[in-house]
């Protein structure tokens, strides 16, 4: 009998029966009455709770997620930040474009003659556009129509440049200004 005070007596977690069985998932012991395959907890509907490795794994997962999206916020931008995507540079316009056009059509426009600081040029002179890398002909027409509405404006570039609306512009094109 010294054997038998030495093996420890396994009881159900719920009775003072033997335990037959661990619970897979919780670890404790019970008996056939109490489970099967789990122990009668962690089958009770009420008490479904996922696992710790569940638990675990999803707090993992929202640590990977916060550190992703604070890296999103806090990241170094290279170049403009206010630049659009480069897959949308040919067809937004920019402020930056806006200005570089303008500045563009002003030094590519031909002198005028004037016979005297008085004398005003009867007719004006033909202005270029050196067409520029984001530039849409949208965006060209809305920049220098001026006071003009800007369909007609739009069509009368198209027109002068033998242009229909679905044409592609590359940046080194000479556009003529109406």
């Amino acid at each position: 009998m010294p054997d038998a005070w030495y093996a420890p007596v396994m009881e159900c977690f719920r009775c003072d029966q033997p335990a037959e069985q661990e619970c897979a998932r919780c670890g404790v012991l019970y008996c056939d009455d109490h489970g099967d395959g789990l122990c009668e907890r962690c089958m009770d509907p009420a008490l479904a709770l996922p696992s710790y490795r569940i638990y675990r794994g999803s707090l993992v997962a929202l640590l990977v997620g916060s550190v992703f999206a604070v890296w999103l916020l806090l990241r170094p931008v290279g170049g403009d930040a206010d630049a659009p995507p480069a897959a949308l540079a040919a067809v937004i316009p920019t402020a930056t474009a806006a200005a570089r056009a303008s500045a563009t059509a002003t030094a590519t426009t031909a002198p005028q003659a004037t016979a005297s600081p008085a004398a005003t040029p009867t007719a004006a002179a033909a202005r270029t556009y050196t067409v520029k890398p984001g530039d849409t002909l949208y965006g060209i027409a809305e920049q220098l129509r001026g006071s003009a509405p800007l369909q007609e404006y739009m069509r009368r570039l198209l027109q002068a440049n033998n242009l229909t609306e679905n044409s592609i512009i590359n940046a080194g094109n000479t556009l003529r200004v109406p």
